[in-house]
């Protein structure tokens, strides 16, 4: 989710991606409790920011770093001072547009060169 080739820096080799990363139909995904999501423009092919590690077990990704001047961060700066919709070190990347399950398929749909509604859970919810 950082750099400038790709969104997406995680410690997981993503290169030979699975035919689980190809987009699926839509499924529904219970919300938990603290979850919010945020809307961030990649047409133009612009990183997210992003460092995170993918967790197998959760099947999420834990975000480890946002990179200043990346689209989370301004994101982030966008947001009021006492907003609860700040992404922030620990929090987990549990659903892109729609897609969720594996940090597998999350990477793939953070890669994606499109409008990425991205939704965060908290680390403590974790």
């Amino acid at each position: 989710m950082g750099g400038t080739s790709s969104c997406c820096s995680c410690e997981d080799d993503t290169h030979a991606l699975p035919d689980e990363s190809k987009r699926p139909r839509r499924q529904s995904r219970p919300r938990r409790t603290g979850e919010f999501t945020i809307s961030v423009d990649r047409t133009t092919g612009e990183g997210l920011g992003v460092d995170a590690t993918p967790d197998q077990n959760m099947g999420n990704l834990e975000v480890k770093n946002i990179a200043p001047g990346g689209l989370v961060d301004r994101w982030n700066r966008s947001q009021g001072e006492h907003s609860k919709l700040v992404v922030k070190r620990g929090m987990r990347v549990v659903e892109v547009n729609g897609r969720f399950g594996s940090p597998k398929v999350l990477i793939a749909a953070c890669r994606e060169t499109e409008v990425l509604r991205i939704t965060f859970m908290p680390a403590d919810a974790s």
